[in-house]
């Protein structure tokens, strides 16, 4: 079964089930007992009552008031409900007018206690019987012992508990498909936005749709951005490689040009030739590792920019370039150790070649950003938002052809972030690197 709705629906309607059987059952037995108890109860009700209405004669005899008695079926014959009084010795001493010749036999019972029990007769439907054993002190200090016995057709009571136990199970059942069509019409919306998001990947496939709404529960909201991110990555996989084809060629440029003038030196040929295969090499190596990996373990920035500052330092080693790495330990980020490098070596390459004494590197653990200031002549403000663009430079008599910027902004958007830049507060120059969740 790889529906998930067949699946959460199935296990509902297995659930309810249960449910309504438990259910039933447990309000069925209770029901029963109740009966039984309230039957109880009634029984002892009419004993006391036909107690009530006997008297002892002149004759020390017991005889019943009829008009006493408490229970007016007891004068009819079909009623389905029998008295009678039955003397030590086994002789009936009264009988109520609607006694049978099939009214079951008395047994021996403790002086003071309730006999209850249900009797099943071979020939006759079954009763229930109560009987209670008890002694009179008559004025002659004699006792006269007897035992007063009800007898109630249990037809009448398994009658009625059928048809409570019929209405019981039609009504469980009626609330039980209610409610399983109910859940049906509840999953049908849960499961809507799953729907939706299938419906949008088929328009990516077909090309119609660029990538999935965002805007949905909260409980998909991970899922539809880390596939954002991925159909965002290889949209701009095609163009990095593009770019790399163009970072390829501008390296290739100067070694061609020296292999076009000096055809005759050899040795030349053979130097430039060997930078040309090394450069190639290089730029190979960076295509196959620059694929972002959105699912990486996050890493600290920490060590990376540890060992750049290092690194620039001896390489930017007349400047005396001062590197202060406030990174906070709980910052981490998901970025690829080998595209961090690249990010963080332009950015901060850029800050030691434009002439800045202090870099300052700091982090926003909330707003998720990475913060590099420098007291260098900074952005100019007329066209600082075209600085990010591939072949742009703020400084043309600086050694570079304005890629390094460029190419940092176009890693941290493939990861879902972006690079933006501002006025550090020494006037500098302020990189700002957002990084996403």
């Amino acid at each position: 079964m790889r529906s998930i709705s067949s699946r959460l629906l199935l296990g509902t309607a297995i659930v309810l089930a249960i449910f309504v059987v438990l259910t039933g059952l447990s309000i069925s037995y209770s029901v029963h007992k109740r009966a039984e108890t309230a039957l109880f109860d009634r029984l002892q009700g009419l004993i006391y009552g036909i107690i009530g209405a006997a008297e002892i004669g002149q004759d020390q005899t017991l005889t019943i008031n009829e008009f006493e008695l408490p229970d007016s079926r007891l004068h009819l014959a079909t009623a389905g409900l029998y008295a009678e009084i039955i003397g030590d010795n086994g002789q009936a001493l009264w009988q109520s007018k609607s006694i049978t010749n099939l009214t079951p036999s008395v047994s021996k019972s403790v002086i003071g206690e309730w006999v209850f029990k249900r009797v099943t007769q071979s020939d006759t439907s079954d009763v229930h019987t109560m009987q209670l054993a008890t002694v009179w002190e008559l004025d002659s200090a004699e006792e006269l012992a007897f035992t007063v016995h009800v007898v109630a057709d249990a037809q009448l009571l398994t009658g009625e508990l059928r048809r409570f136990d019929r209405t019981l199970w039609i009504s469980l059942l009626a609330s039980a498909l209610l409610l399983l069509l109910l859940q049906l019409w509840i999953l049908s919306l849960s499961l809507k936005p799953l729907n939706h998001i299938g419906e949008e990947l088929n328009e990516i496939e077909r090309g119609t749709r660029q990538k999935l709404n965002e805007a949905i529960p909260k409980e998909l909201s991970p899922l539809a951005s880390s596939i954002n991110l991925l159909l965002k990555s290889e949209q701009n996989r095609h163009q990095q490689y593009r770019h790399l084809l163009d970072d390829l060629a501008h390296s290739l440029k100067t070694p061609l040009s020296v292999l076009r003038n000096i055809k005759s030196d050899n040795a030349a040929i053979s130097e430039q030739t060997g930078q040309m295969q090394t450069t190639i090499e290089r730029y190979l190596q960076r295509a196959a590792m620059r694929t972002p990996q959105y699912l990486s373990k996050p890493v600290s920035p920490i060590a990376v920019i540890s060992k750049l500052c290092n690194t620039l330092s001896k390489v930017h080693d007349g400047k005396n370039t001062q590197f202060d790495n406030q990174i906070d330990d709980v910052f981490m980020v998901r970025v690829a150790e080998v595209d961090l490098y690249e990010i963080l070596g332009n950015v901060l390459d850029n800050a030691c070649k434009f002439g800045a004494n202090n870099v300052r590197i700091h982090s926003d653990t909330r707003r998720r950003q990475l913060i590099i200031d420098d007291d260098g002549p900074g952005f100019p403000d007329s066209h600082r938002s075209a600085l990010t663009d591939r072949g742009t430079r703020a400084d043309t008599a600086v050694e570079g052809q304005g890629l390094g910027l460029a190419a940092s902004r176009e890693l941290m958007q493939s990861y879902g972030g972006d690079l933006s830049l501002d006025t550090s507060p020494q006037r500098g120059a302020r990189v700002i690197l957002q990084f996403s969740a």
